[in-house]
């Protein structure tokens, strides 16, 4: 009697299981396509649990097969070929699912803007584990409602204009100063009497190393090899990340001890050691007075905030989930803003020589100061298009925890919502027919006039969500160009693909090779 008892509820709870995976992987996910549908968005046909991922991974694999013209910046087709392919048969808004997941694609920068204002109804999609491995659980990034609020307000200091026009223009021009010298050494090693007087560099890991650099000093009071696992190991979770997006992950995979997992968790251990190391390193120095970022968050985690209330402040595990944060997103991309401008720079020569009369016009071989910065138009015109063309990410993710009226739609509940920035910032509608040309005239009367809608050029996202480094990012790639243009005149190297790829942020997959000459 015992077993057949035992038998009979192991049946039901295998049949409640069942029931409860077809109602996730099917039912649900063909509810809100029959809702969105009812409505006029059309998309792809809806197959059940794979959904349209094989052939978001088919168009991929196809497009990237071949190379880009070196001088093409039309690369949505090349990043998105989903989107492209779909947005031609079914509109610029469309549905398509991946795995059980209902995706509703966005590039319209009135409905983009109204998403990213509300960032309460339209919270961010919950993160796998790779990419909380990478940002840290309690990270500002992936952090939402009152936590989020109260982690804004700490760190907002640490990014203050003033605050980085007192000391880290200073830090970063010293350190762009030294990876410059290193390539002047370079040159002079390479020259023979049959050798030209140029060196080819990489600049993808150069300005990798090199922000990393920055962002270690200014805003940990560490340095690049005090770092250096850290900057390391997270590239690794990077191109994890990046793998992982090609696929669909079965539930429950990413918490068995395969033998990609148990890597995934050594790697975790050690760069949470290893920042951790750093912040215990500060907390020992007693420090009276915080001024970079990760002072202000030892000050936090030791000042009970708002009313002694021991819930908001700061713990040592938040600390270091914020490291993990800017380690990564404060020197990846600015790395790729520079990486894209050079090689656009290299390109352009015109504007090359432009920006460079500019930058001597007014810091003549002296280090920039921040209110030299503040004076190179050209120069911020040039990155403004470079982010434009390139921007470190393609899309934003948001999510309706609940039913939400976006302009005409009425979104159902548990639908994901692709902001495709990219799409949008190379829409000929919105930029006019050269809307894939490098022309950073576009932007000679302000972002607001660049396009026909004030919201059409949003790198750094708006509402309040956007980036919180974003003043700091444009600082310091204007310190390194303004330094870059000083000293060389550069052009693309023969070896250099354009092939750019999407690794969280839009880099180039076989580095960015450029040939250098001195400025006599």
């Amino acid at each position: 009697m015992f077993f057949r008892c035992l038998a009979a509820v192991t049946g039901l709870a295998c049949m409640l299981g069942v029931a409860r995976m077809l109602r996730d992987l099917w039912w649900q996910p063909w509810q809100i396509c029959k809702r969105l549908q009812a409505q006029g968005v059309k998309g792809p046909p809806f197959i059940p649990i794979l959904g349209n991922q094989p052939e978001v991974a088919r168009l991929l694999a196809h497009a990237t097969s071949r190379q880009m013209e070196r001088s093409s910046h039309g690369i949505v087709p090349y990043i998105l070929p989903d989107y492209t392919t779909w947005s031609k048969l079914y509109g610029d808004t469309f549905l398509y699912t991946f795995g059980s997941e209902v995706r509703l694609t966005i590039a319209d920068p009135a409905l983009i803007k109204e998403i990213l204002s509300n960032y309460k109804d339209f919270p961010k999609v919950s993160p796998d584990v790779l990419v909380r491995d990478l940002f840290g659980d309690g990270g500002l990034a992936l952090a939402e409602g009152e936590k989020w609020a109260q982690k804004r307000r700490i760190l907002n200091p640490g990014f203050q204009v003033e605050k980085l026009k007192q000391a880290m223009v200073e830090a970063m021009s010293e350190l762009t100063t030294r990876m410059l010298s290193d390539w002047e050494r370079r040159i002079v090693e390479a020259k023979s009497p049959k050798a030209m007087k140029t060196v080819e560099i990489d600049v993808l890991k150069e300005y990798q190393n090199l922000t990393a650099d920055v962002i270690a000093h200014t805003a940990f009071g560490t340095s690049y090899e005090a770092g250096k696992m850290v900057f390391k190991l997270q590239r690794r979770q990077q191109a994890m990340v990046a793998e992982a997006y090609k696929s669909i992950c079965l539930p429950g995979l990413s918490y068995l001890p395969t033998p990609t997992n148990l890597n995934r968790w050594k790697i975790r251990k050690v760069i949470e050691d290893n920042l951790r190391q750093i912040v215990e390193k500060r907390l020992q120095q007693n420090e009276t007075q915080h001024n970079d970022l990760l002072g202000i968050m030892i000050s936090a985690y030791k000042t009970e905030l708002l009313a002694n209330h021991k819930d908001n402040r700061m713990s040592i595990q938040d600390i270091v989930d914020e490291c993990k944060t800017f380690f990564f997103a404060g020197h990846e991309t600015t790395a790729s803003l520079l990486t894209w401008t050079t090689m656009l720079l290299a390109l352009h020569s015109d504007w090359q020589e432009r920006a460079r009369a500019e930058v001597m016009g007014v810091c003549g071989r002296s280090h920039p100061s921040s209110d030299m910065l503040s004076q190179l138009k050209l120069v911020g015109m040039v990155l403004n298009e470079a982010l434009r063309l390139y921007p470190a990410t393609s899309m934003l993710t948001r999510f309706t925890d609940r039913d939400m009226k976006l302009g005409k739609l009425m979104i159902p509940k548990g639908t994901v919502l692709f902001l495709h920035m990219l799409v949008m910032m190379h829409n000929k509608q919105l930029w006019g027919e050269d809307a894939d040309n490098f022309s950073p005239e576009r932007f000679s009367k302000g972002i607001a006039q660049s396009a026909k809608h004030p919201w059409a050029f949003i790198p750094f996202s708006i509402g309040p969500r956007n980036c919180i480094g974003q003043v700091f990012a444009l600082m310091e790639a204007k310190v390194v160009l303004c330094k870059l243009l000083q000293k060389f005149s550069f052009q693309l190297s023969p070896a250099y693909v354009h092939a750019p790829g999407q690794l969280i942020v839009i880099q180039p997959k076989q580095g960015m090779q450029i040939l250098l000459e001195p400025i006599e």
